[in-house]
C-alpha cells in the first residue's frame, strides 16, 4: 500500500505542477505506564526515528519524480494528525489509501473533515488519467467537480463522463402519461442539461460525454458506480457540500455513500478551498 501511494503520488504530480509533496505516517497512540515511561523516557523518540527512516527510505526508493519532497512522522491519532497537518501546511490534496469497503470509517471521518480536496485510492491500483466520470446534479458542487478536473486535466486528450441519474416524480399520473413516457421525457430534459453544461465549459484537448440514468430506488450512488464499472474509468471525481460554516462539516449522504461502497476505483473529493476555516481547529480539539 505505501509503494502504491508513494508512486501514485509521483505520477499525479507529473500533471499537477505539484510544487511538493510530504510522505505522512502517523504511529498510532497508546497509553504507557508511567513507570514505564520513566524507565524508558526516550522509547517514543527512538520509534518515531526508526519509522521516520524507514519511510525516508521507501520513499527514495519509489518516487521517481523531480519534485522536492519531506517526510513527516507523528504519534497521536491518524485522522487527527493527518488532518492538522493538511490544514497548518494548507495542503491543496491529501492522498489517503482505502484497503477495503468495510475500512471505510477512517476514510469517511478524514473526508468530512478535510480542508482540501481528498483522493482515496485502493491497494494495487496504478492512477491513470485516461477516462474520468463526474457525477452531475447541476449544483455548485458538480460544477467545482468539473472544473477541477479539467484544469487538473487541461494537457491530456482524457474522457470525461459526465453522469446525470434522473427520477421519475409520483405525481408523473396527474400529466396523463405512462411512467415509461415520463420517463422519457425527464430523461430529454437531463441530456439537454448536460448538453448545455458541456458547452458552457473551456475544454482544452479532453473529450466531454454525457450520460443519463434512470433512478428506480433511490439508490442514486449505486447507478453512478455502476456505469462508472461499466466505462471503466480510472477515477471517479465528486464534489463536496462547503458553502456554508454549517455544511463545510459535512460532504454529504451521496458522497459518504460512494466510499462506503466503492472498493475498486480512485475517489475524488472536491472540496472548496477554505470552506472550513476557522472550524477545523475547534472539531480537531473536540475529536
Amino acid at each position: 500500500m505505501d509503494r502504491d501511494l508513494i508512486q501514485n503520488a509521483c505520477r499525479i504530480s507529473k500533471i499537477a505542477g505539484t510544487k511538493e509533496i510530504t510522505f505522512l505516517n502517523v504511529i498510532k497512540e497508546f497509553n504507557m505506564p508511567d513507570a514505564v515511561l520513566k524507565e524508558f523516557p526516550d522509547l517514543m523518540d527512538k520509534a518515531l526515528e526508526e519509522r521516520r527512516t524507514e519511510l525516508q527510505e521507501l520513499v527514495t526508493k519509489h518516487f521517481d519524480c523531480d519534485v522536492p519532497t519531506k517526510t513527516v512522522v507523528f504519534q497521536g491519532s491518524i485522522s487527527k494528525e493527518i488532518l492538522k497537518y493538511a490544514n497548518d501546511e494548507k495542503s491543496d490534496l491529501i492522498i489517503f489509501g482505502k484497503k477495503k469497503t468495510t475500512d471505510s470509517v477512517l476514510s469517511t471521518r478524514v473526508a468530512r473533515r478535510s480542508p482540501c480536496n481528498l483522493l482515496l485510492i485502493p491497494p494495487g491500483h496504478k492512477l491513470k488519467f485516461d477516462n474520468i466520470f463526474i457525477p452531475v446534479d447541476f449544483s455548485d458542487y458538480s460544477s467545482l467537480s468539473l472544473d477541477t478536473t479539467l484544469m487538473l486535466t487541461e494537457n491530456t486528450s482524457s474522457k470525461i463522463y459526465l453522469q446525470n441519474v434522473y427520477q421519475v416524480p409520483s405525481s408523473y399520473r396527474y400529466s396523463g402519461k405512462s411512467h415509461k413516457e415520463f420517463a422519457d421525457i425527464m430523461k430529454g430534459h437531463a441530456m439537454k442539461d448536460l448538453e448545455i453544461l458541456i458547452k458552457k465549459v473551456d475544454a482544452k484537448q479532453q473529450e466531454l460525454i454525457p450520460v443519463t440514468s434512470l433512478d428506480k430506488d433511490g439508490r442514486v450512488m449505486d447507478l453512478v458506480l455502476k456505469e462508472a464499472n461499466k466505462q471503466k474509468v480510472d477515477l471517479i471525481v465528486m464534489g463536496a457540500k462547503g458553502r456554508t460554516i454549517t455544511s463545510a462539516l459535512f460532504i454529504g449522504s451521496k458522497a459518504e455513500r460512494m466510499i462506503r461502497v466503492n472498493d475498486n476505483l480512485p475517489l475524488m473529493i472536491i472540496r472548496k478551498k477554505g470552506a472550513i476555516a476557522g472550524v477545523l481547529e475547534s472539531l480537531l480539539d473536540l475529536s
